[in-house]
């Protein structure tokens, strides 16, 4: 269905009916032309049905914690000194 940006306003019942029968409407405005249409819902998950497309990649779980990679990255920035409390 093809019709003016005015038209589209008036009749937008009509509009509305032809899209959710599945035709686009496409609706002339001085700028371009716009597309309206029914879409179906989106899925909660975005990747279902492509579980084959895409592989799980599982990291290894590291033993030493995070704290001791601070730790151990500022002892080699600072040459491990250590602050002297008195």
């Amino acid at each position: 269905m093809k019709t003016t940006l005015t038209e589209f306003q008036r009749n937008f019942r009509k509009a509305r009916e032809a899209a959710d029968r599945g035709d686009p409407v496409i609706v002339k405005g001085e700028s371009g032309e716009y597309v309206f249409e029914r879409r179906s819902a989106p899925a909660e998950h975005r990747f279902v049905g492509v579980d084959g497309v895409f592989g799980a990649v599982k990291l290894p779980r590291d033993k030493v914690s995070l704290r001791e990679k601070i730790r151990r990255r500022l002892g080699t920035k600072y040459g491990n000194r250590r602050r002297r409390t008195a």
